[in-house]
């Protein structure tokens, strides 16, 4: 009876979608104009638009169909590796796979600059989402170090804030050494460049989130992918379809998720 009255997809007349999250199995019931890429929309676990999209990306690239955390296989022969990843899924993909989630500020810690030599080419499949956008530059170290983590058949599922401009937008481009201050309750960023000259900056934008949440770049699709490929990426696919069954709907054509195979 539950499930006859949560048929799930897109209801037209009514402009909701009726959906089953892919992370917590709630049956929700949502308007379309509710489910945003950042916005709670599921009422069992409070999973966005994004972080289903992760799952449900993962499945696609490792399954080939995109089956609910829970419906997925159990495979210790798979090694993953998150970056900072939710902890909505974090929990549920240590049940299926040999994952682990690692840190930029605490244990298990994973710095994309300066990579262990004895991980490179040990992953089936790495989880960057919302990570790289607060990576200090030169972020192109942190796309070669992710490719030198998998294994040649290995996929990336990855997921940042980009605009459909030409180029990235660096905030920060000469960051060398840096520190946050707070003064009266206002932060700003103290930086001395390579070549020894002081710079002050304010109107700083942070992310939620523990750790280093700084926003060091809004990224351009275009460049980023020109990232991919010169980090020795070659597979790049851009997931713009939505799944309706598990609550995915995209209201704009940017900042999508990504599969990066090499």
């Amino acid at each position: 009876m539950f499930g006859k009255l949560y048929r799930r997809g897109l209801r037209k007349k009514s402009g909701e979608l009726s959906f089953q999250c892919n992370l917590c199995d709630s049956f929700c019931l949502k308007p379309m104009s509710e489910l945003s890429r950042e916005v709670p929309s599921c009422d069992g676990c409070g999973s966005t638009v994004r972080v289903r999209a992760i799952i449900q990306v993962l499945s696609l690239e490792l399954f080939g169909q995109s089956l609910g955390l829970n419906d997925f296989p159990k495979r210790l022969d798979i090694a993953g590796l998150g970056m900072s990843d939710w902890e909505g899924y974090a929990g549920g993909l240590a049940k299926k796979f040999a994952y682990t989630n690692t840190f930029y500020h605490k244990e298990p810690r994973m710095d994309l600059r300066n990579i262990d030599l004895q991980l490179e080419g040990k992953f089936d499949f790495v989880i960057s989402s919302e990570v790289f956008e607060h990576i200090p530059p030169p972020v192109s170290l942190a796309f070669e170090n992710t490719r030198r983590l998998l294994k040649p058949t290995g996929v990336l599922i990855f997921s940042a804030p980009y605009s459909k401009e030409e180029e990235t937008v660096e905030h920060f481009p000469e960051l060398y050494d840096y520190r946050v201050v707070e003064t009266d309750g206002i932060r700003k960023l103290v930086n001395v460049t390579r070549s020894g000259a002081s710079q002050v900056f304010d109107n700083l934008t942070f992310h939620g989130g523990e750790g280093s949440t700084l926003e060091m770049r809004v990224f351009s699709e275009s460049s980023l992918i020109r990232e991919f490929q010169r980090a020795g990426f070659t597979r790049i696919n851009i997931h713009k379809s939505p799944d309706f069954e598990h609550g995915i709907y995209w209201r704009s054509d940017w900042s999508l998720p990504m599969s990066v195979r090499i």
